[in-house]
């Protein structure tokens, strides 16, 4: 589906740049990168749940792709990045520390309002217009 709010191109490029994002993100937290480990380790969580998130990421930039699940993407993104901000204010890091996230979620925000009709169930839209 395209979108009717935002150029199809533009939700193209859109889509490819968080997906970068995203996948770079996940492969990161796969491959254990000191940073990352240390990162989770200062907010309090456990090594698996660095793991989890990293699975989270992928699925979310892979349903960024799907005919119908673009929305759902969005949101499991735009999630993943509001615990992103928490964690970082619960740490007492600087506020700075959390604006790429913040970025990254007005993004997702923007991209699941664009594709906001996923959400709703086929049979419903018909409805809803009426």
């Amino acid at each position: 589906m395209t979108s009717t709010t935002i150029g199809p191109r533009l939700g193209l490029l859109l889509r490819g740049l968080l997906t970068a994002v995203f996948l770079a993100a996940a492969g990161m937290k796969f491959a254990a990168l000191p940073f990352e480990v240390e990162g989770f380790a200062r907010f309090g969580y456990p090594l698996w749940f660095m793991y989890g998130v990293g699975a989270a990421q992928a699925l979310g930039a892979a349903l960024l792709w799907g005919r119908g699940t673009r929305a759902h993407g969005a949101l499991l993104l735009a999630v993943i990045m509001v615990g992103a901000v928490v964690s970082h204010l619960r740490a007492g890091d600087p506020p700075a520390m959390a604006v790429p996230a913040l970025v990254l979620l007005g993004l997702l925000a923007g991209l699941a309002y664009a594709h906001r009709r996923d959400l709703v169930p086929a049979g419903l839209q018909v409805a809803a217009r009426v």
